[in-house]
């Protein structure tokens, strides 16, 4: 077997996707192959019994981010990626993941950095590995968007959702198909900017030996040159068939057939994409067509709502009067207020996505 060549440069893996696309499944196959996944991690869940393969230091640095975009993981607002941009963009900010690359980096050639929040955040991920003197890759995981949507309904349920949302929300499956649609299509013309390869995680999970294959040589990893045995069954015990818990189609999803008719014209693109190298003008302007037809759907549902999205607003308004008139009252009078808080009440929204 051949030893697998040492990069000249470091080299840094964004594993990227809508959340449940498979990333977890694709991060942790590159590291028991032998790429570098920063450490601690966050702890396996019941949603990933196999663990997440996400560095806590990079979940915490773009939750914090996310917040300060006022922008929610399972954002279906296209304008949201200009938010996170401009949080991203920040030079202390970029100064902050500049640093923590570079540290990163002296302990390993090639990295991979998974985290679903990610998404929003590429060009900034990519700004930052050019200072650090990092190449930059992307591996970005298709999964069809109703499976998406069916393996949060069963892992995350509604309750999950008015966390990642910011709020209630009477269909879940809405949102989260209109979020996959804007996080799929924001995703793609992001990593425009740098190598990448397109994976679907049906055939990661029937033979990853393949799939990883591919990537590895679209994306010039040492492991394309080969991997010991050992590595190898330690990715045969971790990638599972099984790991397909959740099957689904459009008919179990609760969404307009216009959303969904969208979402499936995008999956076919970005599969045309993966089966076309990864790189193609034609799919790429297709996609850019998707990009401006969500746009302008988005913007019909906007105004359409917007006397419902004026009524939400005045409410919250007059909650946060009242909050504030209960906290006066309790300070001025304790005793004629016993139930109420001690300290005043933070009525700005946020609150993060629970993991």
């Amino acid at each position: 077997m051949t030893e697998p060549a040492a990069p000249s440069r470091g080299r840094l893996v964004m594993v990227a996707g809508p959340g449940r696309s498979g990333t977890s499944t694709a991060a942790g196959a590159l590291k028991h192959l032998g790429l570098y996944l920063p450490q601690p991690e966050v702890p396996a869940t019941r949603s990933n019994p196999r663990g997440h393969f996400e560095p806590v230091w990079v979940v915490q640095f773009q939750r914090r981010l996310l917040s300060e975009a006022n922008v929610r993981q399972a954002d279906a607002r296209p304008h949201a990626f200009a938010l996170a941009g401009q949080a991203g963009a920040q030079p202390a900010t970029q100064e902050e993941l500049r640093h923590w690359l570079a540290r990163e980096c002296a302990r390993a050639l090639e990295l991979v950095v998974k985290d679903p929040r990610s998404s929003w955040f590429l060009p900034m991920w990519l700004r930052a590995a050019d200072e650090a003197g990092v190449v930059p890759s992307a591996l970005l995981m298709l999964r069809h968007p109703a499976e998406v949507v069916g393996s949060k309904q069963t892992y995350y349920g509604s309750r999950q959702h008015e966390e990642e949302v910011g709020g209630s929300a009477s269909s879940p499956s809405i949102n989260r198909t209109a979020n996959w649609i804007n996080l799929t299509l924001g995703i793609e013309c992001a990593s425009r900017a740098c190598p990448r390869t397109l994976l679907r995680y049906v055939d990661l999970v029937g033979d990853w030996r393949a799939a990883l294959g591919r990537a590895a040589e679209q994306l010039d990893l040492s492991i394309r040159h080969g991997t010991s045995p050992e590595a190898a069954a330690r990715v045969d015990d971790f990638v599972d068939p099984n790991l397909h818990r959740v099957r689904a189609d459009w008919d179990q999803v609760e969404a307009p057939q216009r959303l969904k008719d969208l979402a499936q014209d995008v999956w076919q693109e970005m599969g045309r994409l993966a089966e076309l190298g990864s790189r193609d003008k034609g799919s790429e302007r297709a996609l850019d067509q998707l990009r401006d037809t969500y746009r302008c759907l988005y913007s019909e549902s906007e105004a359409i709502a917007h006397s419902s999205i004026q009524a939400a607003q005045r409410s919250t308004k007059k909650k946060g009067r009242r909050l504030r008139q209960r906290h006066r009252a309790s300070v001025d009078d304790p005793a004629a207020n016993p139930g109420a808080v001690s300290a005043p009440p933070d009525i700005r929204d946020a609150s993060l996505p629970a993991r």
